[in-house]
């Protein structure tokens, strides 16, 4: 049985395998059809098809924790500027709809909110923000040669950035939302599966 299968999933896998060692054995014994080789066959492709999907599952919930990862904080108190006393206490959503994690540093006894996102979505926003704010700095703001080469040096890193982090998140989203279409449909397809085959069990024992 795979580590990936779901509670309800593995109840449904336990349940086929006593039923098809219960059926096989009174197949042995020629009290059952011979015609309940093809119900077990169809559940051996049903846990194969179980498996598939659990390993599949896993793969972009891995994929999705890994791009979580990369969001890093390096979170600052702002008021005696060090990371070293903090201590996370949950999250917050601005004006702007956009989730940061809120802290507290126990140095200075006080409760902020980091100033970026705690997650990929919210962090491509976030950076197409930055960006347009760059740009309108760029535009309208009077400043010497050196500010505006340093400016523009980091509006293209920040746009060289955001493209190669746009479509990556854009991927993991789209295979999240089929994901979770996928396995609404296996939760249907396991309890009309479970209810058949505790039918036929009952039927078996009769």
């Amino acid at each position: 049985m795979s580590d990936n299968l779901n509670a309800e999933e593995r109840e449904v896998v336990k349940l086929i395998g006593f039923f098809k060692k219960r059926a096989l054995l009174l197949i042995d014994e020629n009290k059952l059809d011979m015609a309940y080789n093809q119900l077990i066959e169809t559940c051996d492709k049903f846990v194969d098809q179980l498996n598939l999907h659990a390993e599949k599952r896993n793969a972009i919930l891995q994929n999705r924790d890994t791009l979580k990862g990369l969001i890093k904080d390096n979170a600052r108190c702002p008021q005696c500027e060090s990371s070293d006393m903090l201590k996370m206490v949950g999250t917050d959503k601005s004006d702007r709809g956009l989730i940061s994690n809120k802290y507290k540093c126990r140095k200075c006894n006080i409760e902020f909110v980091w100033n970026a996102p705690n997650n990929p979505g919210d962090m491509v926003v976030y950076v197409e923000q930055v960006i347009s704010e760059m740009e309108k700095r760029l535009a309208d703001e009077p400043m010497d040669a050196a500010a505006k080469e340093h400016l523009n040096a980091s509006l293209d890193q920040a746009k060289e950035n955001l493209e190669k982090f746009r479509p990556v998140v854009i991927a993991s989203q789209q295979d999240l939302e089929e994901l979770e279409e996928r396995d609404r449909e296996m939760t249907a397809l396991v309890n009309q599966f479970k209810k058949h085959l505790m039918i036929e069990k009952i039927k078996m024992e009769n």
